[in-house]
Protein backbone atom coordinates (compact mmCIF):
# COMPACT_ATOMS: atom_id res chain seq x y z
CA UNK A 1 0.00 0.00 0.00
CA UNK A 2 1.90 2.61 -1.16
CA UNK A 3 -0.96 4.23 1.89
CA UNK A 4 0.93 5.14 4.59
CA UNK A 5 0.34 3.25 8.13
CA UNK A 6 -1.58 5.66 10.26
CA UNK A 7 1.40 7.09 11.72
CA UNK A 8 2.57 8.41 8.74
CA UNK A 9 -0.15 11.02 9.49
CA UNK A 10 2.05 13.00 11.44
CA UNK A 11 4.72 13.10 8.66
CA UNK A 12 4.22 14.59 5.15
CA UNK A 13 4.86 12.32 1.86
CA UNK A 14 7.18 9.24 2.56
CA UNK A 15 7.46 7.89 -1.10
CA UNK A 16 7.39 4.63 1.31
CA UNK A 17 10.16 2.35 0.97
CA UNK A 18 6.94 1.17 2.97
CA UNK A 19 5.49 -2.72 2.09
CA UNK A 20 3.10 -1.46 0.00
CA UNK A 21 1.09 -3.63 -2.53
CA UNK A 22 2.58 -2.19 -5.13
CA UNK A 23 5.90 -3.09 -3.88
CA UNK A 24 5.60 -6.39 -3.93
CA UNK A 25 3.90 -7.47 -7.33
CA UNK A 26 4.59 -10.11 -9.47
CA UNK A 27 4.93 -9.43 -13.14
CA UNK A 28 5.37 -11.56 -16.64
CA UNK A 29 8.02 -11.13 -18.80
CA UNK A 30 7.79 -7.87 -16.74
CA UNK A 31 6.39 -9.32 -13.57
CA UNK A 32 6.60 -12.85 -12.63
CA UNK A 33 3.90 -14.99 -11.90
CA UNK A 34 6.03 -17.52 -9.71
CA UNK A 35 6.57 -14.38 -6.82
CA UNK A 36 3.00 -15.38 -5.51
CA UNK A 37 3.61 -19.04 -4.98
CA UNK A 38 7.16 -18.85 -4.34
CA UNK A 39 6.51 -21.03 -1.44
CA UNK A 40 4.93 -23.86 -3.04
CA UNK A 41 6.67 -27.43 -2.18
CA UNK A 42 9.07 -29.06 -4.61
CA UNK A 43 11.75 -31.27 -4.82
CA UNK A 44 15.32 -29.68 -5.00
CA UNK A 45 16.35 -29.44 -7.67
CA UNK A 46 20.26 -29.10 -8.69
CA UNK A 47 21.46 -25.18 -8.88
CA UNK A 48 21.00 -23.99 -11.85
CA UNK A 49 23.71 -24.10 -14.28
CA UNK A 50 23.78 -21.38 -17.37
CA UNK A 51 25.14 -22.59 -20.25
CA UNK A 52 25.55 -20.44 -23.55
CA UNK A 53 27.24 -20.78 -26.36
CA UNK A 54 30.67 -18.84 -25.97
CA UNK A 55 30.09 -16.87 -29.69
CA UNK A 56 26.73 -15.86 -28.80
CA UNK A 57 26.27 -12.51 -27.54
CA UNK A 58 23.04 -11.53 -25.19
CA UNK A 59 22.10 -9.57 -22.62
CA UNK A 60 24.22 -11.58 -19.97
CA UNK A 61 27.35 -10.71 -21.99
CA UNK A 62 29.04 -7.43 -20.16
CA UNK A 63 29.04 -4.41 -22.08
CA UNK A 64 31.96 -3.30 -19.89
CA UNK A 65 35.00 -4.60 -18.87
CA UNK A 66 36.49 -6.10 -15.72
CA UNK A 67 33.35 -8.82 -15.55
CA UNK A 68 35.28 -11.51 -15.01
CA UNK A 69 37.06 -9.86 -12.22
CA UNK A 70 34.02 -8.68 -10.47
CA UNK A 71 32.86 -11.95 -11.04
CA UNK A 72 35.68 -13.62 -8.35
CA UNK A 73 35.38 -10.75 -5.69
CA UNK A 74 31.45 -10.96 -5.74
CA UNK A 75 31.67 -14.53 -5.73
CA UNK A 76 33.94 -15.07 -2.61
CA UNK A 77 31.53 -12.37 -0.88
CA UNK A 78 28.35 -14.52 -1.52
CA UNK A 79 30.21 -17.27 -0.32
CA UNK A 80 31.41 -15.98 2.99
CA UNK A 81 28.15 -17.35 4.49
CA UNK A 82 26.00 -20.80 4.53
CA UNK A 83 22.33 -18.55 3.67
CA UNK A 84 24.41 -16.55 0.85
CA UNK A 85 26.15 -19.65 -0.65
CA UNK A 86 22.60 -21.06 -1.03
CA UNK A 87 21.42 -17.91 -3.36
CA UNK A 88 24.91 -18.02 -5.21
CA UNK A 89 24.68 -21.38 -6.41
CA UNK A 90 20.79 -21.44 -6.73
CA UNK A 91 20.53 -18.07 -8.93
CA UNK A 92 23.92 -16.55 -10.05
CA UNK A 93 26.09 -13.64 -7.90
CA UNK A 94 25.19 -11.28 -10.76
CA UNK A 95 21.22 -11.70 -9.96
CA UNK A 96 22.46 -10.52 -5.94
CA UNK A 97 24.45 -7.55 -7.05
CA UNK A 98 21.53 -6.03 -9.40
CA UNK A 99 19.06 -6.81 -6.49
CA UNK A 100 21.10 -4.74 -4.16
CA UNK A 101 21.58 -2.14 -6.27
CA UNK A 102 18.12 -1.86 -7.57
CA UNK A 103 16.08 -3.19 -4.31
CA UNK A 104 18.55 -2.27 -1.48
CA UNK A 105 20.25 0.53 -2.92
CA UNK A 106 17.17 2.16 -5.20
CA UNK A 107 14.45 0.87 -3.09
CA UNK A 108 15.23 1.02 0.45
CA UNK A 109 17.54 3.61 0.86
CA UNK A 110 17.14 6.22 -1.92
CA UNK A 111 13.40 5.48 -1.34
CA UNK A 112 13.64 6.69 2.27
CA UNK A 113 15.91 9.35 1.87
CA UNK A 114 13.26 11.04 -0.56
CA UNK A 115 10.30 10.58 1.56
CA UNK A 116 12.33 12.47 4.43
CA UNK A 117 13.54 15.07 2.63
CA UNK A 118 10.15 15.85 0.37
CA UNK A 119 8.36 17.99 2.75
CA UNK A 120 11.35 19.91 4.07
CA UNK A 121 11.63 20.82 0.30
CA UNK A 122 8.00 21.94 -0.17
CA UNK A 123 8.49 24.22 3.15
CA UNK A 124 11.57 25.95 1.56
CA UNK A 125 8.97 26.77 -1.00
CA UNK A 126 6.34 27.95 1.49
CA UNK A 127 3.86 25.73 0.26
CA UNK A 128 1.13 25.55 2.14
CA UNK A 129 -0.28 22.26 3.71
CA UNK A 130 -3.15 21.19 1.30
CA UNK A 131 -1.37 21.78 -1.84
CA UNK A 132 1.75 20.12 -0.56
CA UNK A 133 -0.51 16.93 -0.59
CA UNK A 134 -1.64 17.45 -3.59
CA UNK A 135 1.81 17.75 -5.07
CA UNK A 136 2.56 14.58 -3.00
CA UNK A 137 -0.26 12.62 -4.89
CA UNK A 138 1.13 13.24 -7.57
CA UNK A 139 4.64 12.40 -7.08
CA UNK A 140 3.18 8.96 -5.74
CA UNK A 141 1.40 8.45 -8.86
CA UNK A 142 4.29 6.29 -10.72
CA UNK A 143 3.33 3.15 -8.48
CA UNK A 144 -0.20 3.45 -10.07
CA UNK A 145 1.48 3.40 -13.22
CA UNK A 146 2.93 0.32 -13.08
CA UNK A 147 0.15 -1.91 -15.12
CA UNK A 148 0.50 0.39 -17.92
CA UNK A 149 4.50 -0.02 -17.62
CA UNK A 150 4.36 -3.82 -17.38
CA UNK A 151 2.13 -3.72 -20.91
CA UNK A 152 4.69 -1.93 -22.37
CA UNK A 153 7.96 -3.55 -21.67
CA UNK A 154 6.28 -6.93 -22.74
CA UNK A 155 4.65 -5.55 -25.61
CA UNK A 156 7.84 -2.91 -26.75
CA UNK A 157 10.78 -4.48 -26.05
CA UNK A 158 13.76 -1.90 -26.70
CA UNK A 159 16.55 -3.79 -29.26
CA UNK A 160 14.83 -7.19 -28.49
CA UNK A 161 14.76 -6.60 -24.66
CA UNK A 162 12.30 -6.21 -22.36
CA UNK A 163 13.81 -4.81 -19.37
CA UNK A 164 17.38 -3.52 -19.40
CA UNK A 165 16.92 -0.25 -22.00
CA UNK A 166 13.80 0.93 -19.71
CA UNK A 167 15.45 0.23 -16.45
CA UNK A 168 17.87 2.81 -18.60
CA UNK A 169 16.06 4.92 -19.77
CA UNK A 170 14.26 5.98 -16.68
CA UNK A 171 17.46 5.89 -14.70
CA UNK A 172 18.50 8.86 -17.25
CA UNK A 173 15.72 10.88 -16.77
CA UNK A 174 16.19 10.59 -12.60
CA UNK A 175 19.82 11.31 -12.86
CA UNK A 176 18.61 14.69 -14.29
CA UNK A 177 15.79 15.44 -12.00
CA UNK A 178 18.78 14.68 -8.92
CA UNK A 179 20.74 17.20 -10.90
CA UNK A 180 17.72 19.53 -10.70
CA UNK A 181 16.51 19.03 -7.10
CA UNK A 182 20.37 19.03 -5.92
CA UNK A 183 21.70 22.44 -7.75
CA UNK A 184 18.89 24.41 -9.15
CA UNK A 185 17.54 26.42 -6.98
CA UNK A 186 15.92 28.90 -8.66
CA UNK A 187 13.41 26.49 -10.34
CA UNK A 188 9.94 26.58 -10.01
CA UNK A 189 8.05 24.55 -7.82
CA UNK A 190 6.10 22.69 -11.32
CA UNK A 191 9.26 21.94 -12.27
CA UNK A 192 10.51 20.57 -8.02
CA UNK A 193 7.40 18.18 -8.37
CA UNK A 194 8.04 17.43 -11.80
CA UNK A 195 11.63 16.08 -11.39
CA UNK A 196 10.02 14.69 -7.84
CA UNK A 197 7.51 12.29 -9.82
CA UNK A 198 10.72 11.66 -12.56
CA UNK A 199 12.94 9.89 -9.93
CA UNK A 200 9.93 8.15 -8.10
CA UNK A 201 9.02 6.58 -11.62
CA UNK A 202 12.77 4.94 -11.92
CA UNK A 203 11.78 3.53 -8.28
CA UNK A 204 8.79 2.44 -9.89
CA UNK A 205 10.18 1.20 -12.85
CA UNK A 206 13.15 -0.61 -11.57
CA UNK A 207 11.30 -2.56 -9.02
CA UNK A 208 8.61 -3.61 -11.49
CA UNK A 209 11.47 -5.06 -13.75
CA UNK A 210 13.79 -6.50 -11.41
CA UNK A 211 11.15 -7.96 -9.59
CA UNK A 212 10.15 -9.81 -12.81
CA UNK A 213 13.19 -10.82 -13.09
CA UNK A 214 14.52 -12.61 -9.56
CA UNK A 215 10.16 -14.11 -9.39
CA UNK A 216 11.22 -15.72 -12.70
CA UNK A 217 14.28 -17.40 -11.44
CA UNK A 218 12.34 -18.33 -8.74
CA UNK A 219 10.44 -20.74 -11.13
CA UNK A 220 13.72 -22.20 -11.81
CA UNK A 221 14.24 -23.10 -7.98
CA UNK A 222 11.32 -22.90 -6.31
CA UNK A 223 12.29 -24.54 -3.12
CA UNK A 224 14.90 -20.97 -2.97
CA UNK A 225 12.18 -18.70 -3.49
CA UNK A 226 11.68 -18.21 0.48
CA UNK A 227 14.96 -17.45 0.95
CA UNK A 228 15.09 -14.90 -2.02
CA UNK A 229 12.37 -12.80 -0.70
CA UNK A 230 14.37 -13.09 2.82
CA UNK A 231 17.53 -11.48 0.99
CA UNK A 232 15.49 -8.98 -0.70
CA UNK A 233 12.98 -7.46 2.00
CA UNK A 234 15.89 -8.22 4.81
CA UNK A 235 18.00 -5.95 2.72
CA UNK A 236 15.18 -3.48 1.71
CA UNK A 237 14.34 -2.54 5.21
CA UNK A 238 18.54 -2.35 6.60
CA UNK A 239 18.59 -0.28 3.77
CA UNK A 240 15.83 1.86 4.70
CA UNK A 241 16.68 2.00 8.48
CA UNK A 242 20.66 3.14 7.39
CA UNK A 243 18.90 6.12 5.40
CA UNK A 244 16.19 6.67 8.36
CA UNK A 245 20.22 7.63 10.69
CA UNK A 246 21.31 9.53 8.23
CA UNK A 247 18.66 11.51 7.19
CA UNK A 248 17.60 13.15 10.41
CA UNK A 249 21.68 14.74 10.30
CA UNK A 250 21.72 15.59 6.92
CA UNK A 251 18.55 17.60 7.12
CA UNK A 252 19.67 19.22 10.36
CA UNK A 253 23.29 20.53 9.07
CA UNK A 254 22.96 20.98 5.51
CA UNK A 255 19.23 21.03 4.15
CA UNK A 256 16.98 18.94 2.18
CA UNK A 257 18.74 19.68 -1.47
CA UNK A 258 22.06 17.92 0.14
CA UNK A 259 19.58 15.10 1.16
CA UNK A 260 19.16 14.81 -2.88
CA UNK A 261 22.68 14.89 -3.78
CA UNK A 262 23.79 12.26 -1.57
CA UNK A 263 20.61 10.54 -2.96
CA UNK A 264 21.34 11.07 -6.25
CA UNK A 265 24.78 8.70 -6.33
CA UNK A 266 23.42 5.49 -5.35
CA UNK A 267 20.45 5.91 -7.68
CA UNK A 268 22.77 6.28 -10.78
CA UNK A 269 24.48 2.67 -9.70
CA UNK A 270 21.73 1.09 -11.40
CA UNK A 271 23.40 1.79 -14.88
CA UNK A 272 26.53 -0.41 -14.02
CA UNK A 273 25.56 -3.70 -13.26
CA UNK A 274 22.24 -3.15 -15.89
CA UNK A 275 25.60 -2.25 -18.81
CA UNK A 276 27.58 -5.67 -17.29
CA UNK A 277 24.84 -7.98 -18.41
CA UNK A 278 23.62 -8.66 -14.87
CA UNK A 279 19.89 -9.10 -15.50
CA UNK A 280 21.01 -11.75 -17.91
CA UNK A 281 17.91 -10.87 -20.10
CA UNK A 282 18.07 -12.71 -23.26
CA UNK A 283 17.01 -11.14 -26.53
CA UNK A 284 13.28 -11.72 -27.25
CA UNK A 285 12.87 -13.47 -31.11
CA UNK A 286 10.48 -12.06 -33.51
CA UNK A 287 8.34 -15.55 -32.54
CA UNK A 288 8.04 -14.64 -28.64
CA UNK A 289 7.26 -11.52 -29.11
CA UNK A 290 4.54 -12.51 -31.63
CA UNK A 291 3.38 -14.95 -29.54
CA UNK A 292 3.66 -12.16 -26.35
CA UNK A 293 1.44 -10.13 -28.43
CA UNK A 294 -1.21 -12.50 -29.22
CA UNK A 295 -1.42 -13.49 -25.34
CA UNK A 296 -2.12 -9.55 -24.49
CA UNK A 297 -4.85 -9.48 -27.36
CA UNK A 298 -6.95 -12.19 -26.11
CA UNK A 299 -6.47 -10.28 -22.66
CA UNK A 300 -8.27 -7.78 -23.87
CA UNK A 301 -10.33 -6.29 -20.67
CA UNK A 302 -6.95 -6.46 -18.95
CA UNK A 303 -5.21 -3.89 -21.22
CA UNK A 304 -8.28 -1.65 -21.60
CA UNK A 305 -7.90 -1.06 -17.94
CA UNK A 306 -4.02 -0.15 -18.17
CA UNK A 307 -4.45 1.81 -20.77
CA UNK A 308 -7.71 3.30 -18.16
CA UNK A 309 -4.93 3.34 -15.72
CA UNK A 310 -2.88 5.57 -17.66
CA UNK A 311 -5.53 8.34 -18.65
CA UNK A 312 -6.33 8.33 -14.80
CA UNK A 313 -3.34 9.27 -13.52
CA UNK A 314 -2.28 11.54 -16.51
CA UNK A 315 -5.71 13.87 -15.32
CA UNK A 316 -5.18 13.88 -12.06
CA UNK A 317 -1.26 14.54 -12.66
CA UNK A 318 -2.35 17.65 -15.14
CA UNK A 319 -5.02 19.05 -13.23
CA UNK A 320 -2.55 19.05 -10.00
CA UNK A 321 0.11 20.53 -11.98
CA UNK A 322 -1.75 23.55 -13.94
CA UNK A 323 -4.07 24.78 -11.30
CA UNK A 324 -3.87 25.46 -7.42
CA UNK A 325 -7.51 25.02 -5.79
CA UNK A 326 -7.86 21.60 -3.90
CA UNK A 327 -11.53 21.61 -3.96
CA UNK A 328 -11.02 21.15 -7.92
CA UNK A 329 -8.04 18.95 -7.40
CA UNK A 330 -10.20 16.62 -5.32
CA UNK A 331 -13.16 16.60 -7.49
CA UNK A 332 -10.88 15.57 -10.53
CA UNK A 333 -9.48 12.45 -8.07
CA UNK A 334 -13.28 11.28 -7.07
CA UNK A 335 -14.23 11.62 -10.42
CA UNK A 336 -11.06 9.72 -12.05
CA UNK A 337 -11.32 7.49 -9.11
CA UNK A 338 -15.14 6.04 -9.41
CA UNK A 339 -14.60 5.77 -13.09
CA UNK A 340 -11.41 3.25 -12.69
CA UNK A 341 -13.11 2.10 -10.20
CA UNK A 342 -16.47 1.27 -12.15
CA UNK A 343 -14.47 -0.09 -15.11
CA UNK A 344 -12.72 -2.18 -12.90
CA UNK A 345 -15.87 -3.11 -11.26
CA UNK A 346 -17.93 -3.98 -14.65
CA UNK A 347 -14.58 -6.06 -16.11
CA UNK A 348 -13.69 -8.47 -13.76
CA UNK A 349 -15.38 -11.39 -11.92
CA UNK A 350 -17.54 -10.38 -9.12
CA UNK A 351 -15.26 -11.96 -5.97
CA UNK A 352 -12.08 -10.02 -7.59
CA UNK A 353 -14.44 -6.89 -7.80
CA UNK A 354 -15.70 -6.38 -4.25
CA UNK A 355 -12.35 -6.93 -2.59
CA UNK A 356 -11.53 -3.88 -4.82
CA UNK A 357 -14.06 -1.78 -4.27
CA UNK A 358 -13.50 -2.49 -0.62
CA UNK A 359 -10.22 -1.52 -0.72
CA UNK A 360 -9.94 1.31 -3.02
CA UNK A 361 -12.79 3.04 -1.21
CA UNK A 362 -11.43 2.58 2.48
CA UNK A 363 -8.10 3.55 1.60
CA UNK A 364 -9.43 6.47 -0.63
CA UNK A 365 -11.90 7.95 2.79
CA UNK A 366 -8.83 7.57 5.13
CA UNK A 367 -8.34 11.37 4.20
CA UNK A 368 -4.21 12.04 4.85
CA UNK A 369 -3.63 15.16 6.82
CA UNK A 370 0.15 14.97 6.59
CA UNK A 371 0.84 17.82 4.73
CA UNK A 372 -0.10 20.25 7.71
CA UNK A 373 0.90 18.02 10.98
CA UNK A 374 4.70 18.13 9.38
CA UNK A 375 4.28 21.75 10.00
CA UNK A 376 2.67 20.95 13.67
CA UNK A 377 5.55 19.04 14.74
CA UNK A 378 8.33 20.79 12.56
CA UNK A 379 7.91 24.71 12.92
CA UNK A 380 9.97 26.78 15.06
CA UNK A 381 8.66 28.54 18.20
CA UNK A 382 8.58 31.51 16.09
CA UNK A 383 6.47 29.95 13.76
CA UNK A 384 4.14 28.22 15.83
CA UNK A 385 5.26 29.49 19.67
CA UNK A 386 2.35 26.79 20.99
CA UNK A 387 3.77 24.05 18.77
CA UNK A 388 6.00 20.53 19.74
CA UNK A 389 9.09 21.96 17.96
CA UNK A 390 10.19 18.62 17.17
CA UNK A 391 13.72 18.84 15.25
CA UNK A 392 15.09 17.24 12.35
CA UNK A 393 16.44 14.60 14.10
CA UNK A 394 14.53 13.55 16.33
CA UNK A 395 11.29 13.78 13.64
CA UNK A 396 13.07 12.05 11.08
CA UNK A 397 16.08 9.84 12.76
CA UNK A 398 14.41 8.63 16.30
CA UNK A 399 10.62 8.28 14.99
CA UNK A 400 11.93 6.66 12.17
CA UNK A 401 13.95 4.32 13.72
CA UNK A 402 11.43 3.44 16.50
CA UNK A 403 9.01 2.69 13.45
CA UNK A 404 11.34 0.99 11.94
CA UNK A 405 11.41 -1.63 14.51
CA UNK A 406 8.15 -1.73 15.35
CA UNK A 407 7.31 -2.24 11.31
CA UNK A 408 9.16 -5.35 11.69
CA UNK A 409 8.09 -6.94 15.00
CA UNK A 410 4.46 -6.21 13.44
CA UNK A 411 5.19 -8.38 10.49
CA UNK A 412 6.63 -11.11 12.88
CA UNK A 413 3.89 -11.18 15.45
CA UNK A 414 1.73 -11.00 12.31
CA UNK A 415 3.18 -14.28 11.11
CA UNK A 416 3.10 -15.79 14.53
CA UNK A 417 -0.58 -15.08 15.80
CA UNK A 418 -3.02 -13.73 13.36
CA UNK A 419 -2.38 -15.21 9.68
CA UNK A 420 -5.50 -17.80 10.63
CA UNK A 421 -7.61 -15.20 11.41
CA UNK A 422 -10.39 -14.32 8.85
CA UNK A 423 -10.03 -11.46 6.36
CA UNK A 424 -12.96 -9.54 8.14
CA UNK A 425 -12.01 -10.33 11.80
CA UNK A 426 -8.71 -9.31 11.39
CA UNK A 427 -8.97 -5.86 8.65
CA UNK A 428 -11.90 -4.94 10.86
CA UNK A 429 -10.41 -5.13 14.17
CA UNK A 430 -7.36 -3.15 13.31
CA UNK A 431 -9.17 -0.32 11.99
CA UNK A 432 -10.93 -0.19 15.37
CA UNK A 433 -7.54 0.02 16.97
CA UNK A 434 -6.37 2.34 14.89
CA UNK A 435 -9.55 4.86 15.39
CA UNK A 436 -9.23 4.53 19.04
CA UNK A 437 -5.13 5.37 19.20
CA UNK A 438 -6.25 8.39 16.82
CA UNK A 439 -8.26 9.93 19.19
CA UNK A 440 -4.84 10.73 21.45
CA UNK A 441 -3.95 12.58 17.78
CA UNK A 442 -7.62 14.97 17.89
CA UNK A 443 -6.14 15.77 22.17
CA UNK A 444 -3.10 16.40 21.20
CA UNK A 445 -3.57 18.70 17.95
CA UNK A 446 -6.23 20.85 20.09
CA UNK A 447 -3.50 20.91 22.68
CA UNK A 448 -5.32 19.20 25.30
CA UNK A 449 -2.65 16.92 26.49
CA UNK A 450 -0.04 19.88 27.22
CA UNK A 451 -2.98 21.17 29.75
CA UNK A 452 -2.45 17.14 31.19
CA UNK A 453 1.06 17.51 31.10
CA UNK A 454 2.15 14.61 29.13
CA UNK A 455 4.94 15.30 26.99
CA UNK A 456 4.94 15.50 23.13
CA UNK A 457 7.76 13.35 22.30
CA UNK A 458 6.57 10.76 24.60
CA UNK A 459 3.16 10.80 22.92
CA UNK A 460 4.04 11.20 19.37
CA UNK A 461 6.42 8.09 19.73
CA UNK A 462 4.12 5.48 21.30
CA UNK A 463 1.79 6.27 19.00
CA UNK A 464 3.88 6.32 16.20
CA UNK A 465 5.44 2.94 17.25
CA UNK A 466 1.89 1.21 18.20
CA UNK A 467 -0.15 2.54 15.31
CA UNK A 468 2.87 1.13 12.30
CA UNK A 469 2.81 -2.01 14.44
CA UNK A 470 -1.36 -2.05 13.67
CA UNK A 471 -0.95 -1.11 10.47
CA UNK A 472 1.18 -3.97 9.19
CA UNK A 473 -1.46 -6.15 10.96
CA UNK A 474 -3.78 -4.52 8.44
CA UNK A 475 -1.92 -4.24 5.57
CA UNK A 476 -0.62 -8.12 5.60
CA UNK A 477 -3.89 -9.82 4.81
CA UNK A 478 -4.82 -7.16 2.11
CA UNK A 479 -1.78 -8.42 0.43
CA UNK A 480 -2.67 -12.32 1.14
CA UNK A 481 -5.65 -11.53 -0.24
CA UNK A 482 -5.02 -10.08 -3.38
CA UNK A 483 -2.36 -12.87 -3.91
CA UNK A 484 -5.21 -15.42 -4.06
CA UNK A 485 -7.57 -13.46 -5.54
CA UNK A 486 -5.11 -13.44 -8.79
CA UNK A 487 -6.11 -16.52 -11.28
CA UNK A 488 -3.30 -18.96 -12.11
CA UNK A 489 -1.55 -17.69 -15.12
CA UNK A 490 -2.50 -14.02 -14.84
CA UNK A 491 -0.73 -13.35 -11.57
CA UNK A 492 1.18 -10.66 -12.86
CA UNK A 493 -1.93 -8.68 -14.58
CA UNK A 494 -4.14 -9.22 -11.74
CA UNK A 495 -1.73 -7.94 -8.90
CA UNK A 496 -0.48 -5.29 -10.52
CA UNK A 497 -3.57 -4.05 -11.98
CA UNK A 498 -4.93 -4.24 -8.30
CA UNK A 499 -2.08 -2.71 -6.78
CA UNK A 500 -2.08 -0.01 -9.13
CA UNK A 501 -5.86 0.74 -8.56
CA UNK A 502 -5.23 0.70 -5.02
CA UNK A 503 -2.77 3.30 -5.39
CA UNK A 504 -4.92 5.15 -6.80
CA UNK A 505 -6.97 5.31 -3.81
CA UNK A 506 -3.68 7.16 -2.05
CA UNK A 507 -3.55 9.48 -4.13
CA UNK A 508 -7.61 10.56 -3.60
CA UNK A 509 -6.97 10.08 -0.24
CA UNK A 510 -4.04 12.99 -0.12
CA UNK A 511 -6.34 14.98 -2.58
CA UNK A 512 -9.50 14.50 -0.01
CA UNK A 513 -7.16 15.89 2.81
CA UNK A 514 -6.25 18.94 0.91
CA UNK A 515 -9.77 20.05 0.21
CA UNK A 516 -10.18 19.45 4.03
CA UNK A 517 -7.50 21.03 5.37
CA UNK A 518 -8.47 23.90 2.52
CA UNK A 519 -12.45 24.25 4.05
CA UNK A 520 -11.10 24.37 7.55
CA UNK A 521 -8.38 26.89 6.76
CA UNK A 522 -4.92 24.88 7.36
CA UNK A 523 -3.12 26.45 5.50
CA UNK A 524 0.87 26.57 7.20
CA UNK A 525 3.36 26.76 5.26
CA UNK A 526 6.17 27.06 7.55
CA UNK A 527 6.20 30.98 8.54
CA UNK A 528 6.39 33.54 10.87
CA UNK A 529 3.81 33.43 13.50
CA UNK A 530 1.09 30.81 11.74
CA UNK A 531 -0.74 29.73 15.16
CA UNK A 532 -4.36 30.38 14.05
CA UNK A 533 -3.27 27.88 10.93
CA UNK A 534 -3.62 25.01 13.75
CA UNK A 535 -6.41 25.97 15.12
CA UNK A 536 -8.83 23.04 13.57
CA UNK A 537 -6.35 20.64 12.65
CA UNK A 538 -7.83 18.31 15.37
CA UNK A 539 -11.05 18.82 13.53
CA UNK A 540 -9.27 17.34 10.33
CA UNK A 541 -7.70 14.33 12.68
CA UNK A 542 -10.99 13.58 14.11
CA UNK A 543 -12.77 13.08 10.25
CA UNK A 544 -9.35 11.68 9.70
CA UNK A 545 -9.79 9.23 12.24
CA UNK A 546 -13.55 8.17 12.01
CA UNK A 547 -14.29 8.15 7.90
CA UNK A 548 -11.72 4.62 7.77
CA UNK A 549 -13.97 3.07 10.19
CA UNK A 550 -17.35 3.91 8.75
CA UNK A 551 -16.07 2.32 5.66
CA UNK A 552 -14.51 -0.47 7.22
CA UNK A 553 -18.26 -0.95 8.74
CA UNK A 554 -20.34 0.05 5.79
CA UNK A 555 -18.30 -1.66 3.41
CA UNK A 556 -17.20 -5.19 5.54
CA UNK A 557 -19.53 -8.01 3.78
CA UNK A 558 -17.06 -6.74 0.69
CA UNK A 559 -14.26 -8.98 2.20
CA UNK A 560 -14.23 -12.89 2.12
CA UNK A 561 -15.42 -14.16 5.42
CA UNK A 562 -13.05 -17.01 5.21
CA UNK A 563 -9.70 -17.68 7.06
CA UNK A 564 -6.50 -16.32 5.74
CA UNK A 565 -5.48 -19.87 5.63
CA UNK A 566 -8.25 -21.01 3.65
CA UNK A 567 -8.91 -21.90 0.16
CA UNK A 568 -10.80 -18.92 -1.77
CA UNK A 569 -13.29 -19.67 -4.50
CA UNK A 570 -11.47 -20.67 -7.62
CA UNK A 571 -10.93 -17.98 -9.90
CA UNK A 572 -9.92 -19.18 -13.60
CA UNK A 573 -11.10 -16.17 -15.48
CA UNK A 574 -10.30 -12.49 -13.86
CA UNK A 575 -13.51 -11.34 -16.52
CA UNK A 576 -15.67 -14.75 -15.66
CA UNK A 577 -19.62 -14.01 -15.04
CA UNK A 578 -18.62 -10.40 -14.74
CA UNK A 579 -21.23 -7.52 -15.59
CA UNK A 580 -19.91 -6.55 -19.21
CA UNK A 581 -19.84 -10.36 -19.93
CA UNK A 582 -23.38 -10.52 -18.88
CA UNK A 583 -24.00 -7.68 -20.39
CA UNK A 584 -22.40 -8.90 -23.82
CA UNK A 585 -24.45 -12.57 -23.54
CA UNK A 586 -27.85 -11.00 -22.96
CA UNK A 587 -27.58 -8.63 -26.16
CA UNK A 588 -25.95 -11.82 -27.98
CA UNK A 589 -29.43 -13.49 -26.80
CA UNK A 590 -31.37 -10.99 -27.68
CA UNK A 591 -30.48 -10.63 -30.99
CA UNK A 592 -30.53 -14.38 -31.61
CA UNK A 593 -34.01 -14.19 -30.42
CA UNK A 594 -34.93 -11.06 -32.92
CA UNK A 595 -33.24 -12.72 -35.84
Amino acid sequence: LEGRPAGARRGAFHLQRMKSIDEVEPASPSGAKAALRYARPAACPAPVQHSKDPEAADETTALLPGDKQGGIFFGMCFRSSTFMAELESNFGWRLLVILCVAQHVLKGFVGSLLGKATPYLYRAYKIPAPQAQVYGGIVSLPFAMKPILGLVSDTLPIMGYHKGPYILAVGALSFFAFMILSFWTSSSVIIVVIALWAVTLQVSTTDLLTEAQYAAKIQEAPHAGPSMLTYVWAGINLAGFAAVLLSGPLLANYGPRTVFLVAGAPAALIFLPVALGYLEEKRVTEEELAATRRRYLEQREACFLCVMMLAATLTIMGFGLLQHNPLVNCGVAWAVGLTVLFCFSVTLTPVIARANIFAVLYTSLAVSTGGATFYFYTDTPEMYPEGPHFSDYYFNTVLGTAGTVFSLFGIYSYKRWLSELSYRTLIMTTALVISAFSVLDVMMFARLTVRWGIPDEWLVLGLSVLETMIWQWQWMPQVVLLAALCPKGMEATMFALLAGCHNLGNTISASSGAALLHLLGVKPRGEIGESAQFEHLWVAAAISSALPLVAALLLKNLLPGCRQNEQLEAVADPTHNSLLRRWLADGDSAGKTVD
